[in-house]
């Protein structure tokens, strides 16, 4: 497990060297001490234009020295993470090409270590592959061991998957060229998604920087005007006024480092963000769901606000009864909240995994037009939230291979036409009904496309939602910093008042 840095690390400038030479680049630890220098600069302005005193500025000056770093190298760092995922998005391209010319794995490789940047680490990685694999491994899987070289330093399914598509064509062989034409149509997708999402988390993370600025504006602003028109109420002085700025300020700053990091992302991963076990919990948590068991527990938990509910009543304490009606049918009903929750959670799960699945299916079939066969043989690379799902299938087509009970049965719970319709394909090519299988297996490649697009977005939304509250989150520092100064100013007008 990766230990958390302390937040007075970055303060030594050193370790925020360190801390950028591990993505590849060099930096000064003279620039960090100017960095820190330009801190302490602009927080003096900020104590002078908010009227903050010594320690108050010392504070924000020392905090945004450790938190200021953090933006320095989350910049190299996205800039690390964008050259991986170009390297990477060439890398697939290029090989997969190559390989649909000349089906040969070295000779893939090779070609793609010529188009790759000079400079790049993409490049020094291809060429250790090609140089284990020829000369360094004289095992019986050389070609294996050489690419998991690759796969090791660029953690990617789709890198995988294009080598797995190699390794089976070089052995077995097989209609090679329309499992090269999956494969390049899922980069593409990934692609288009991953440059639609970058561009999306960078709009996110200037509005959040606009709505910071709008903020302190405001909050700077609104003592101001009312020390001009009221030159008696002058809250600057107090020190709650004080203390309360340097906390939005420090809140402000966290906000801002924050939304960077959230924007700062290894754009190569694109797996679930459940382990294999919570997988399969939430998966059977919906599908073995006891609604009964789980409605008794609801009674009794809504037995708790109804007691009290009738005791306020009774006592004629009317809005504590009236508190314990809502929460009543709350937990009255929380059996059902906790499934929908459940199921909803789980349908996006297996929407993620399914195209995933579903290419390796069409993969299988290219060597083979057994369906049953393909199925047995996906179950092990499959994600861990289908595996059961694909046992109970199989189990049930050998039993009875000639229904398609066990096609329509699969992930039916769930409601997903588009696995259902999915399915509907494979029986027919199962069955041999419905026409040309290569035909029938184009559509399934064609829906997988589709698939895939959806999968990236629902992701890729799932991670914009955070970026998403955070530009919530400077309305509530606004508000709360308002709050304050006007109460102080309240105060202040009543205690005129009273003289």
């Amino acid at each position: 497990m990766k230990r958390k840095k302390s937040f007075l690390y970055y303060l030594n400038p050193g370790n925020v060297s360190a801390a950028i030479e591990k993505y590849g680049y060099t930096y000064n630890v003279k620039n960090t001490m100017l960095i820190y220098l330009i801190i302490t600069v602009i927080s003096a302005a900020g104590g002078f234009v908010f009227q903050l005193g010594p320690v108050e500025v010392c504070i924000v000056a020392v905090c945004g020295m450790a938190m200021m770093p953090r933006v320095i190298i989350n910049s190299y760092k996205n800039m690390y993470e964008q050259k991986r995922f170009s390297d990477v998005n060439i890398y697939i391209e290029q090989v997969l090409y190559s390989f649909k010319k000349i089906p040969k794995i070295i000779t893939a490789l090779q070609d793609a270590e010529k188009i790759i940047p000079g400079d790049s680490p993409m490049r020094e990685t291809i060429n250790q592959a090609v140089e284990f694999i020829l000369h360094d491994y004289s095992g019986e899987n050389a070609l294996d061991e050489g690419l998991k070289i690759i796969e090791q330093k660029y953690k990617c399914q789709r890198l995988k998957d294009a080598h797995a598509l190699m390794l089976k064509t070089e052995r077995i062989g097989g209609d090679y060229e329309s499992s090269v034409k999956i494969l390049l149509s899922s980069r593409a997708v990934w692609e288009t998604e991953t440059c639609k999402f970058q561009k999306e988390c960078k709009n996110r993370q200037r509005m959040v920087n606009i709505a910071l600025v709008l903020v302190s504006v405001v909050c700077l602003f609104t003592p101001l005007i009312i020390t001009k028109f009221a030159p008696a109420v002058n809250i600057m002085t107090s020190e709650i006024y004080k203390i309360g700025t340097v906390i939005m300020i420090l809140i402000s700053m966290r906000t801002y480092i924050k939304a960077d990091s959230m924007a700062s992302i290894n754009w190569l991963h694109n797996e679930s963000a459940l382990t294999e076990e919570e997988q399969k919990k939430l998966y059977h948590k919906v599908k073995d769901y006891n609604f009964a068991h789980e409605k008794r527990k609801s009674l009794i938990w809504a037995a708790v606000p109804a007691g009290f509910g009738i005791l306020f009543f009774l006592a004629k304490w009317t809005y504590p009864a009236v508190i314990c009606i809502p929460i009543f049918f709350f937990m009255l009903n929380q059996h059902k909240i906790g499934y929908k929750l459940a199921k909803k959670r789980c349908g996006e799960e297996i929407a993620k995994a399914f195209p995933q699945w579903l290419m390796e299916i069409s993969l299988l079939l290219q060597v083979s037009e057994n369906v049953n066969a393909a199925v047995v043989n996906s179950i092990e690379e499959a994600p861990a939230i289908l595996t059961d799902s694909l046992n109970e299938m199989q189990m049930q087509i050998l039993k009875d291979p000639e229904s398609n009970e066990p096609y329509m049965n699969f992930m039916r719970e769930f409601d997903i036409l588009e696995i259902q319709s999915a399915m509907g394909m494979l029986y027919s090519i199962s069955s041999g009904r419905g026409g040309d299988a290569d035909m029938q297996i184009d559509e399934i490649l064609s829906k997988n496309t589709a698939l895939l697009s959806q999968s990236e977005s629902v992701a890729n939304e799932n991670r914009l939602a955070a970026l998403y509250w955070q530009f919530l989150f400077p309305s509530i520092i606004g508000g709360g910093k308002l709050l304050v100064d006007m109460t102080l100013v309240t105060i202040a007008f009543m205690s005129m008042s009273l003289y």
